[in-house]
């Protein structure tokens, strides 16, 4: 296809002092990475970023705040990943190590993440999923044991776990619908991502340019060669999201870098001539394991945000939602994803990048 990997935009230029941040750690990483693979972890043993014979890996990026511990408090489970932790705050070098060494960086999540990918790649290469929530959802081992399951079962290249009822929501198609294992989707948040290492390499260069992580989640589900069915939410596993939006740490980090998240997603979507302009679920598996399409699974998920809007934290926008799905039911009926295309006039920089995506996606 005609797609190529995003690189960087004249105009859009990081923040004073943010910069020298992000250089600075990008030396740090690479400092890390040429001392050795063998990292130290808390009781002085070596311990190698790869000594494992799991399939999958969970990067949890954690404050002194952290939820993480009820993702493995389960000790009846016998969990299918490995778990990192990625710290940041005043206590990250407090926070005990889990399978594999912890990480402190004090970046932003995304752009920590991308140097420590960058400083081991090995990992990209050794786990088949690799799944990097936040530090304010509560989940549980069997809970993250199926997200994997799922996504190897259904061959998904990213997929969530749906919301529960009573986590503070920003999109309210992701929230879990009841009746159904899994619904389809054109849009996955930055939340709590799993995503296949294969396709997690090719979106390395868009998360190091977009570091917020709000301009790569509206576009990351669009990218493959033909994105129908490769992105979805599941709504057989339910996250708990505990912190309102647009508060702690995250945001303090932002302001003080001269971020704008908001600016970010529109630098990002105006990038491309086919941008959908809304978020669209458009077919869907049953619990009990029939496959429904467009009609269907808008009709269903429009009702029950409908009908269960006033028991949420933000009923005006459950409810407003709910009516908007079940007008999709008439206007987007024939709706099916399409690889995003990149504006003839988008900056050269964009695409410089000679590798396509459809030749990067596994």
């Amino acid at each position: 296809m005609g797609s190529a990997l995003l690189r960087s935009a004249p105009g859009h230029r990081l923040a004073p002092g943010r910069d020298q941040h992000f250089r600075q750690g990008c030396r740090l990483a690479a400092a890390r990475g040429r001392h050795a693979r063998l990292l130290l972890n808390a009781t002085g043993k070596e311990t190698s970023m790869t000594q494992t014979s799991k399939r999958f890996l969970v990067i949890g990026r954690v404050g002194g705040k952290s939820l993480h511990k009820a993702w493995i408090e389960d000790t009846t489970c016998e969990r299918t990943w490995d778990l990192q932790l990625n710290a940041y705050g005043d206590a990250a070098a407090q926070i005990a190590d889990v399978d594999l060494p912890t990480v402190i960086d004090q970046g932003t999540k995304w752009d920590s993440l991308a140097r420590h990918f960058r400083a081991h790649p090995e990992l990209l290469d050794r786990y088949e999923y690799v799944m990097l929530p936040d530090d304010d959802l509560l989940m549980t081992a069997r809970g993250i044991n199926r997200i994997f399951e799922m996504a190897i079962e259904h061959d998904l290249t990213i997929a969530q776990p749906a919301m529960s009822m009573d986590s503070f929501v920003s999109y309210p198609v992701l929230m879990q619908c009841p009746g159904f294992s899994l619904r389809y989707t054109n849009h996955l948040e930055c939340m709590s991502p799993c995503i296949k290492t294969s396709y997690m390499k090719t979106l390395l260069p868009i998360i190091e340019k977009y570091v917020c992580g709000w301009g790569a989640d509206h576009i990351w589900a669009l990218l493959m060669e033909d994105p129908a069915y490769k992105a979805a939410v599941l709504d057989e596993v339910t996250m708990t999201h505990t912190r309102a939006f647009y508060t702690g740490t995250l945001y303090d980090s932002f302001a003080k870098q001269g971020v704008n998240p908001f600016d970010e997603v529109k630098v990002v979507t105006a990038l491309f001539e086919n941008f959908p302009e809304r978020t669209v679920v458009y077919g869907g598996l049953l619990a009990d394991g029939r496959r429904v399409g467009n009609t269907q699974v808008q009709l269903r998920n429009g009702a029950h945000l409908v009908l269960t809007a006033a028991r949420t934290k933000t009923p005006y926008k459950i409810f407003r939602k709910g009516i908007g799905m079940l007008i999709q039911v008439f206007t987007q009926s024939a709706y099916r994803p399409a690889q995003l295309r990149l504006k003839k006039s988008s900056p050269d920089a964009l695409k410089s990048r000679e590798t396509k995506i459809a030749d990067l996606v596994a």
